[in-house]
């Protein structure tokens, strides 16, 4: 555990774990190159999280909202006179970012506007107050969620993220985390019983990290889904085959 304070100070400062450009490797967005912020700190401990230095220890810097904002600018590459450059999409992960909602509200109103963000929430955290403090970057759709839905798998037990599929929006994005056929069926389930207005359901196969030796095959998954005729997304972490190993920086 951190031997050192890890709290930030709310819409000044952050908790950073990392900031780099990088590959997208999940959600709609796969595939774009995207400046992703790692934050610190966690509400949540999955059995099968692939970036514990980013919630539990002490690898983080406490980072103010306009220093964090300059580093993503650095990272963008905008050019006026070249079309084909320049990252369009920041992506905000974890741990849970969210635990740092203020401050990722302000530098995103300190960003250039045509910047897409996306939030990748473990689902259990209210959403209501970041969208009411984004509500402009999120109507023009500029801020979307990418929000999990904890499986039975994860050692974790979903709560909150019931409430926050009924807050989704077209534009955001549900995914599932599947370590077995028990869990593919609660992502069922769900489903079924939750309805939400987010229009893309990721159904991605865990890989070994942490906790977890074996992974669930995408190939057994992808029959799975196509035995049912899900409309889901088959959503292997491409990042994992890009740079298989690697955990910091991807």
């Amino acid at each position: 555990m951190a031997s050192r304070k890890a709290h930030a100070s709310p819409g000044e400062t952050f908790l950073v774990s990392e900031i780099y450009p990088t590959i997208q490797g999940e959600s709609s967005l796969v595939g774009h190159a995207t400046v992703f912020v790692r934050l610190f700190g966690c509400n949540l401990r999955c059995v099968w999280c692939d970036s514990m230095h980013a919630v539990e220890g002490t690898g983080f810097r406490e980072r103010t909202v306009d220093d964090v904002a300059g580093e993503i600018r650095k990272y963008l590459g905008e050019s006026e006179s070249d079309a084909t450059r320049g990252i369009q999409f920041v992506c905000w992960t974890g741990g849970e970012p969210l635990l740092q909602w203020r401050s990722i509200a302000r530098a995103i109103s300190s960003l250039p506007g045509a910047l897409v963000h996306t939030i990748e929430t473990d689902g259990e955290i209210d959403l209501r107050a970041f969208d009411a403090e984004v509500r402009g970057h999120r109507d023009a759709g500029r801020v979307r969620y990418i929000m999990d839905v904890k499986c039975p798998g994860s050692g974790m037990t979903a709560k909150h993220a019931y409430e926050n599929l009924e807050r989704l929006r077209p534009i955001d994005e549900v995914k599932f985390v599947l370590a077995d056929r028990r869990d593919y069926e609660f992502a069922k389930q769900v489903l079924g019983d939750r309805p939400t207005r987010a229009s893309t359901i990721l159904f991605s196969p865990v890989t070994p990290a942490h906790e977890v030796r074996r992974g669930l095959d995408p190939a057994t998954l992808a029959t799975w889904i196509l035995e049912d005729r899900l409309r889901v997304r088959l959503q292997p972490q491409i990042h994992k085959y890009i740079w298989p190993g690697k955990e910091r920086g991807v």
